[in-house]
C-alpha cells in the first residue's frame, strides 16, 4: 500500500538531518567576487626591487608584498597613514584612520566610526606577518555598480594612483581598470546539456537519480576547492565554496548506502538544497566576465549549468520518492 503521506517520525528524521548537515556558517563574507572589470598595474615609479604590487580577484583586492628589511607607509584616501609594513615583516593598520573602515567594503560602504579621525596620531594594529597582505582599495578598482556610460567593453575606464613610501622614498602605483566584453554563454549551454543528458541515461537505466547528482556533486567540489585555493587567505576566499558540494556528496554516499528508503530520499533532497545553494552563492559567475579563480572559466560555468539541471531533476525525483514511499518502511 502507497501512503501519501509519510509517518510523523520518519520526517522528523529527515527534517533533523536537513537541520543537522546543512553548514550553519553559511555567511557571506567580502570576498573576491565575479566581476566585468580587471584591474592591472601599469606603473610603480620610482621602480623599486624591494616590493611587489598585484591584483587578487581582478579587481577585488590589492596585495603588497615587502623585501624583509624594508619599511614601507601606505596613505589613506585623506593622505593619512593607513598601513605600516614593518622591517621585520609585520604589517599594521592604523584604527584611527577612516580608509580603514570604507575598505572593509568592496563599494565603501563600511562605517566609519566617530573616533577614526585622520588628524589623530596613528594606532597601529598588528594584521599581517611575512610581509605581505592584501585589502580592499577603492583607488584600484571601477566603484559605480552602472558600467560607464562613455565607453565600451574593451576600453581602459581609468587609471589611479596609490601614494605609498618606501624606505622614506615616495613611490606612486598607479593601476588601469579596463571593462571587460560578456563573456560566452556556450559553456552553458553544453553544461547544461550534459546536466540533462545525465538525467535522461540515469532514467533510460532505471538508475536512481541520486547518482548523477553524486557525479555533479563531485564535480562542484573540485570547482569550488579550485577557487578556494586560488586566493589568498588574506582575502577571505569562501568556505561555502567547497563545503556546500562536500556535504552533498556525503549525504549522497549515505542515502546510496541505505538504498530506497524515506531517510536516504531525505539526504537526495538535502544534497538538492545543498547544491542549490552552492550555485546561488556563485550566481554572478554564470554573466560575469572574470571569475575570481585559476580554473578554466568555461570548466567553472560549465560544471554550474550541469549542477543546476540535475539538482532540479534529482529534488523533484526525491520529493515524489518520499511521497510515495510505504508508511512502514
Amino acid at each position: 500500500m502507497i501512503a501519501r503521506l509519510p509517518s510523523r517520525s520518519a520526517v522528523a528524521t529527515v527534517v533533523g538531518l536537513l537541520v543537522v548537515l546543512v553548514p550553519a556558517g553559511v555567511v557571506l563574507a567580502d570576498a573576491a567576487a565575479p566581476t566585468d572589470y580587471e584591474s592591472t598595474v601599469v606603473s610603480v615609479t620610482p621602480p623599486t626591487e624591494t616590493i611587489d604590487v598585484e591584483v587578487i580577484g581582478g579587481d577585488s583586492f590589492v596585495q603588497l608584498t615587502v623585501a624583509p628589511g624594508t619599511e614601507v607607509l601606505i596613505e589613506g584616501y585623506q593622505q593619512e597613514p593607513y598601513l605600516r609594513f614593518r622591517t621585520d615583516g609585520v604589517v599594521e593598520e592604523n584604527q584611527r584612520a577612516p580608509t580603514t573602515y570604507l575598505n572593509a567594503d568592496r563599494l565603501g560602504g563600511g562605517y566609519v566610526p566617530a573616533g577614526a579621525d585622520p588628524a589623530l596620531p596613528p594606532d597601529w594594529a598588528q594584521v599581517a606577518t611575512g610581509g605581505s597582505f592584501a585589502w580592499h582599495d577603492h583607488r584600484s578598482h571601477w566603484m559605480d555598480p552602472n558600467p560607464p556610460a562613455d565607453h565600451v567593453p574593451g576600453d581602459v575606464v581609468q587609471t589611479l594612483g596609490l601614494t605609498m613610501t618606501v624606505d622614506a622614498v615616495p613611490v606612486e602605483v598607479v593601476f588601469a581598470v579596463t571593462w571587460l566584453p560578456a563573456p560566452s554563454r556556450l559553456p552553458l549551454a553544453v553544461g547544461a546539456a550534459v546536466g540533462g543528458a545525465l538525467v535522461l541515461l540515469a532514467l533510460c537505466w532505471r538508475r536512481r537519480l541520486a547518482w548523477p547528482l553524486l557525479l555533479v556533486a563531485l564535480s562542484a567540489l573540485g570547482i569550488g576547492w579550485w577557487q578556494f585555493s586560488s586566493l589568498p587567505a588574506v582575502t577571505g576566499p569562501l568556505l561555502v565554496w567547497w563545503l556546500l558540494p562536500a556535504v552533498a556528496a556525503a549525504s549522497l554516499l549515505v542515502a546510496l548506502v541505505l538504498g530506497r528508503r524515506l531517510v536516504s530520499y531525505g539526504l537526495v533532497l538535502l544534497a538538492a538544497l545543498e547544491l542549490g545553494a552552492w550555485i546561488f552563492t556563485r550566481r554572478d559567475g554564470a554573466f560575469r566576465a572574470l571569475i575570481p579563480t585559476d580554473a578554466p572559466s568555461w570548466l567553472d560555468r560549465g560544471v554550474m549549468a550541469a549542477t543546476g539541471v540535475v539538482t532540479v531533476a534529482a529534488a523533484i525525483g526525491a520529493a515524489v520518492g518520499m511521497w510515495r514511499i510505504p508508511v512502514d518502511d
